[in-house]
């Protein structure tokens, strides 16, 4: 098995093995690039060479987004500049530098043969464990402006990497392109995930297909976000999930009755019955209810002692509850946990003489900012401010492109307002 980078991700697809095409489909202006960087972040160890082929941006650009990879074996597929760059000299002008990387520059990706030649060549040299990226089968739809070649393109390359024994990531728009375009994809390859906008600053993660794995996916998306530099799933929550895997695993198979059938019963997807079966999610009060009457046993052989909590019309969070996220420059704890809330709060330390450039999270409301222990200084437009113990900053429509500590570690409680 091959990691996605990201470990719950890994329990709920059984991560990559080689031959996969790994199709994303993207929607709401949601990227696939957070889920590459993790990839090769939780994959440190991988050696193969990466071909990556850029309909969408010009090489100058690969190399800043995707500056992680420079260090690695590298090789970028240029369909850019003589494509939608249309051979402007800016973007000619990084051939005049002199510079290592290994570039292959299409001379006319808008003809498909000649696209197609080129990737033919590169395909007969870069094999048995190579990674393939594909940044947008859209932008090659607007290379070539005709559907059709896209698909041929895919239904030729998608085997053909399969193959070779190869891992390839491809992304495109979905709301560009036709049904038959989407169907044709998904038939052919291997995987088909789907990235979308949800709420605030959560995004959704769907599993569309995942070809010859156990079906332990549902027909419902999981939902992340982005903490710092990290991938969030809101289903990772170990220590705050009810498991009844065990007990309902055995009263099935005593039972007699199949995954399938015991979603039938109580009215959910088989995927979901597997979901609690694998102890990946929880169940929902009215599914243990349910569970209770089809079994004949007391909720409390499902959950425990413990059962079912009454609402006291408060909630009490330790300290020691929250999920904490160490990032290069700072540490983000989670300090209150669950979705019926109006607002999201953390506790972020910064250490001593730390600098981050760029937003701590991505959010689209208003936020506020807390100091109680150091001197912060953030950034806010072309304005410095100078935050001490006590001080609170409100951001509306703002928000903070720098963090800047002094000689003494900073800590403050971070609320971002949904």
């Amino acid at each position: 098995m091959i990691s996605t980078g990201i470990q719950y991700l890994d329990k709920i697809t059984g991560g990559f093995k080689l031959g996969d095409n790994v199709v994303w489909g993207l929607s709401d202006g949601v990227s696939m690039n957070p889920f590459l960087k993790t990839f090769f972040e939780g994959n440190s160890d991988f050696t193969g060479r990466i071909i990556y082929i850029s309909s969408n941006y010009s090489p100058a650009t690969i190399f800043k987004k995707f500056a992680f990879l420079s260090d690695r074996n590298f090789i970028l597929i240029d369909a850019f500049t003589h494509g939608k760059g249309n051979s402007d000299p800016i973007f000619l002008d990084f051939y005049e530098e002199d510079n290592s990387i290994d570039v292959h520059l299409v001379e006319n990706p808008r003809d498909f043969d000649n696209f197609s030649a080129v990737m033919n060549g590169v395909e007969r040299e870069n094999r048995d464990g190579s990674f393939y990226i594909f940044d947008s089968l859209t932008g090659l739809y607007e290379l070539w402006k005709d559907e059709k070649k896209v698909i041929d393109f895919f239904v030729f390359t998608c085997p053909k990497l399969y193959d070779l024994n190869t891992l390839a990531y491809w992304a495109f728009e979905r709301d560009a392109h036709s049904r038959e375009f989407v169907a044709s994809i998904t038939h052919i390859t291997q995987i088909v995930f789907s990235l979308s906008s949800a709420r605030s600053d959560f995004f959704n993660f769907m599993v569309e297909k995942m070809e010859g794995r156990p079906t332990i996916h549902d027909a419902e998306p999981y939902q992340f976000r982005f903490l710092g530099d990290n991938i969030v799933f809101e289903q990772d929550r170990g220590d705050e999930m009810v498991h009844i895997g065990e007990p309902l695993k055995e009263l099935r198979k005593q039972r007699r009755i199949t995954q399938a059938e015991l979603a039938s019963i109580l009215g959910m997807t088989p995927g979901a019955v597997s979901q609690l079966e694998n102890n990946i999610t929880s169940p929902a009060l009215q599914t243990l209810v349910q569970l209770s009457s089809v079994f004949n046993r007391p909720m409390e052989f499902f959950v425990g002692s413990g059962g079912a909590t009454v609402d006291k019309g408060y909630r009490l969070f330790r300290m020691e509850t929250g999920t904490a996220l160490k990032q290069k420059d700072c540490e983000i704890q989670d300090m209150v946990i669950g979705d019926d809330f109006p607002f999201k709060l953390y506790l972020v330390t910064l250490p001593a003489e730390s600098f981050l450039n760029g937003p701590i999270m991505l959010h689209k409301g208003s936020e506020c900012v807390v100091l109680f222990e150091g001197e912060l200084t953030v950034s806010v437009g072309d304005e410095e401010l100078v935050l001490g113990p006590g001080d609170s900053l409100v951001l509306k429509t703002s928000f903070i492109e720098s963090w800047k500590s002094s000689d003494r570690q900073c800590r403050f409680l971070y609320f971002l307002l949904l």
